[in-house]
């Protein structure tokens, strides 16, 4: 078995609107992500899996944040979201949460979408230059 690395990154906007601080407020952050994967070795071709079909399976999960807003489905504002868009004829992009919109439900989302895919072992999620959060699924969870 190989430890295969991958980086990926996507802008989103979001808000938690459970946390009584600065982080009520909308914002946004470029978020960098780092997956590693456990993948068997390929004696005939030398490789585990091309780095290219790794990224055809992640990318359309990376796409559907990127340039999203986050929000939790309970979030009032989300109701508000919605009326603005049938009142303007218009669409945002909003990707829906059942839970906060945090760095740690954000990293174990991804996780999960991709481990439908892939033997994930550990997702790294840097959502600040300070401010980073490891997810590696366990038996409880």
């Amino acid at each position: 078995m190989f430890k295969i690395t991958k980086n990926y990154h996507f802008y989103a906007g979001h808000r938690n609107e459970k946390l009584n601080d600065k982080c009520f407020n909308l914002h946004g952050h470029t978020y960098y992500v780092t997956m590693t994967f456990n993948l068997p070795y390929d004696p005939y071709s030398g490789v585990t899996m091309l780095f290219s079909d790794i990224d055809k399976l992640v990318k359309p999960i990376i796409n559907e944040l990127d340039h999203g807003l986050l929000i939790n489905t309970y979030d009032p504002l989300c109701k508000y979201l919605h009326l603005f868009m049938s009142e303007e004829d218009t669409e945002l992009k909003l990707v829906k949460f059942d839970n906060s919109t945090s760095a740690e439900n954000l990293a174990r989302w991804i996780f999960k979408r991709v481990k439908e895919l892939l033997p994930i072992e550990k997702i790294t999620l840097q959502e600040t230059t300070s401010s980073i959060v490891d997810y590696e699924e366990q038996d409880t969870d």
